[in-house]
């Protein structure tokens, strides 16, 4: 029989073996930061953390009673470090989602963020690695050219691109934002990535045919991503029908140039509606109108769009319901 000591020590290590393997568990999901000589600095959250805790994503997963098959956390993680041939520094946040966005049904960035959907099927490490590589790629569009119109303009002007007809209301292949992620992934993409030796839009020039191009996109890319300094906006009416006026608040007797204020609006999955230069000063505001079109002049859909108004190094953004 064991005494009272002895069941009270044995007690006690059975609690500390617990508590220790509930620690471990909790160490394996958390999220792993890594940081790659290219300069990229990633937050990966696994598919197993996020299961466990979906709101870590932020968005809203479809998980029904199908078996779906995660993207390989440790690919993900070779596929951004594998990218070469430039230096930079961004940060960026991974979520490797255990099923798919309810919004998408596809893998996407939006901003500083890349989600990949998972596979209805084991996915292969070129696949992981050729999604992966592209979704960073929108990634530095948004850090390093959605800021500076100008480095638009001379994107599009040697790769042969029009602001309209490779707009968002191309063809995917034919949009100029997916051209540039390919770019990015056929011009910096590990071997994996780039084991295609393609790109999306076969109808176009290899990005490597293109003199200055890859020249271009490392010059862009070099340094700190371009960073504001948030401040708050407001959009009004809101929701609109379909006319509504975005300002953005500035500290009294701040010198800006209004008329250099660039409102951008995006649908729910991140792809560009509408660009808009110069806005106009009133009461201590910056005030654009957007009129609820996108660059063809088209009304677009009714539902939520988000906005991202810049002005100097001040930066707003925000969201507008559009009835009609």
């Amino acid at each position: 029989m064991m005494s009272n000591k002895g069941l009270n020590k044995k007690y006690f290590v059975m609690i500390m073996v617990s508590v220790f393997g509930l620690a471990l568990v909790g160490f394996a999901q958390a999220a792993q930061e890594h940081q790659f000589a290219n300069g990229i600095n990633a937050t990966v959250y696994s598919a197993v953390e996020i299961e466990a805790n979906p709101r870590l994503a932020g968005i809203d997963l479809s998980f029904g009673d199908r078996q779906y098959y995660p993207f390989d956390e440790a690919e993900v993680i070779a596929a951004l470090g594998s990218m070469h041939g430039f230096e930079t520094d961004v940060d960026i946040e991974v979520y490797i989602l255990p099923a798919p966005p309810a919004l998408v049904a596809s893998s996407y960035a939006s901003r500083s963020a890349i989600y990949l959907a998972p596979g209805i099927g084991e996915v292969a490490a070129s696949t992981v690695a050729y999604i992966t590589t592209h979704e960073m790629g929108h990634v530095l569009t948004w850090a390093f050219m959605d800021g500076d119109s100008s480095r638009w303009d001379a994107y599009l002007d040697l790769r042969g691109l029009d602001a309209v007809t490779n707009g968002p209301s191309a063809a995917h292949a034919d949009r100029a934002r997916e051209i540039l992620a390919e770019d990015f992934r056929f011009l910096f993409g590990g071997s994996l990535a780039t084991s295609s030796a393609s790109i999306e839009n076969h109808d176009l020039v290899l990005p490597s045919r293109v003199e200055g191009l890859e020249k271009l996109l490392v010059d862009f890319v070099a340094g700190r991503a371009m960073v504001a300094v948030a401040v708050s906006s407001t959009a009004f009416p809101n929701p609109c029908n379909p006319r509504t006026t975005v300002a953005l608040t500035i500290n009294t007797g701040a010198a800006v140039a209004a008329d250099q204020a660039i409102l951008r609006v995006f649908d729910l999955r991140g792809a560009l509606v509408k660009t808009i230069a110069g806005g106009e000063l009133r009461n201590n505001q910056v005030q654009i109108q957007w009129n609820g079109d996108n660059e063809n002049g088209t009304t677009v859909a009714s539902g939520r769009y988000l906005y991202l108004m810049q002005v100097g190094n001040l930066k707003a953004n925000g969201s507008v319901t559009l009835v009609r």
